[in-house]
């Protein structure tokens, strides 16, 4: 064979049989995945401020200091808008608030429009979890029990 082929079939032949080898993948070739991902399936990216299916009427009963619990209704509108119902059970106390919303990622912000507090909670698939008033997870043994179900 003439000498001048040789480099040129030599390449050829490295390339062409460079995958049927078993490559170890770089650090930069893997992916991460966490358990709760697949390889197959994109991660979740589902929030509430890109899905806006929290829109809705949330009831339940919130623990209370000095009563059996507070019959709680938040009622959250397409316009950034919220009314508040909370009933004291076995007192005769009602209290009404209004005012708007915001959504960042699953943080639901409440703004009254008396100029109050903020109230936070924790969009979630069909409830909201009450946070407190640092936006903070509240924590005890009462903990699971901050939480009002959509109708």
């Amino acid at each position: 064979m003439n000498r001048k082929w040789i480099l040129p079939v030599a390449t050829v032949m490295l390339v062409s049989c460079g995958g049927n080898g078993r490559k170890q993948p770089s650090v930069a070739d893997q992916a991460v995945i966490t358990p709760t991902e697949s390889p197959l399936r994109a991660p979740d990216k589902h929030t509430a401020e890109t899905d806006p299916d929290y829109l809705g009427t949330y009831t339940g009963t919130l623990p209370a200091a000095d009563c059996p619990g507070i019959r709680t209704t938040i009622v959250l509108t397409a316009d950034s808008t919220y009314t508040l119902h909370m009933e004291y059970l076995e007192r005769d106390v009602v209290f009404d608030e209004k005012g708007s919303f915001e959504v960042k990622g699953n943080l639901l912000t409440l703004t009254p429009d008396n100029g109050g507090r903020p109230g936070y909670c924790k969009v979630e698939e069909n409830r909201l979890r009450q946070l407190d008033g640092n936006a903070n997870p509240i924590s005890g043994d009462l903990a699971d029990h901050y939480l009002l179900r959509k109708n």
